[in-house]
């Protein structure tokens, strides 16, 4: 195994850390995805937790697909077959480089299953941390009528009619997602983080939890305007 340990020389690992459980990090930060935009950051976090308590942490990225954005266009022909390559590609790394324990940073529809799927095929000491769900979205329409939630999404709808106007649905897209986060509703997202939740592989308390501020911080807030 020397070749196997000079090259993890060569990735920045220590002499001393060798004999060490080695931890794998599966973040799935990408700038597309505002569930994810915030991520990165996150990752230094866990594994600097990781270190601090012992073991070598070593991080890798998969993807991250946004249904919203890819909803109404061939983009959503990709969003079901990524939850598999998100489980392949976390299994791949994990098995071929011989990982003792994995974390995942997850938050948004096919990320979290898939890393589950991988979790599951691994069958080693698995830890999940969601990145949280954005602020709730309100906006103001020009009559003074305040759309929060739900409605949000079914002003959209009405919009193809005269009920919305193009001046309210502008002041809804402005409003809608006003933090970075998951989709605040409990749609696959959050459901699927306060499942990890309640299967034990997530800190008690985790998955309703909205994005610290120096994290949320990360992307574009405008709530501070």
């Amino acid at each position: 195994m020397a070749g196997a340990r000079a090259l993890l020389r060569a990735a920045g690992v220590a002499a001393s850390d060798f004999g060490k459980p080695i931890v794998a990090v599966a973040n799935s930060f990408a700038e597309f995805v505002p569930g994810h935009t915030h991520l990165q950051p996150v990752g230094r976090i866990v594994s600097e937790a990781i270190a601090a308590a012992g073991a070598v942490p070593r991080e890798f990225n998969t993807i991250a697909v946004d249904d919203g954005i890819a909803m109404g266009h061939e983009g959503m022909l990709y969003s079901l077959p990524s939850r598999d390559l998100i489980a392949d590609s976390i299994e791949y790394m994990v098995e071929a480089h011989r990982a003792d324990a994995l974390v995942c940073i997850s938050n948004c529809d096919k990320i979290t299953p898939g890393m589950l799927m991988a979790a599951l095929r691994l069958n080693i000491p698995t830890v999940f941390v969601s990145g949280g769900p954005m602020e709730g979205g309100r906006a103001t329409l020009r009559d003074g009528t305040v759309r929060t939630g739900m409605t949000l999404i079914t002003a959209v709808a009405e919009s193809a009619s005269e009920s919305v106007s193009d001046e309210d649905l502008a002041r809804i897209e402005d409003q809608a997602c006003p933090t970075c986060g998951s989709c605040s509703g409990m749609f696959t997202a959050n459901s699927m983080n306060c499942l990890t939740e309640a299967l034990g592989l997530a800190p008690p308390g985790t998955a309703p939890r909205l994005p610290p501020i120096p994290l949320a911080a990360a992307c574009t807030s405008k709530l501070e305007g």
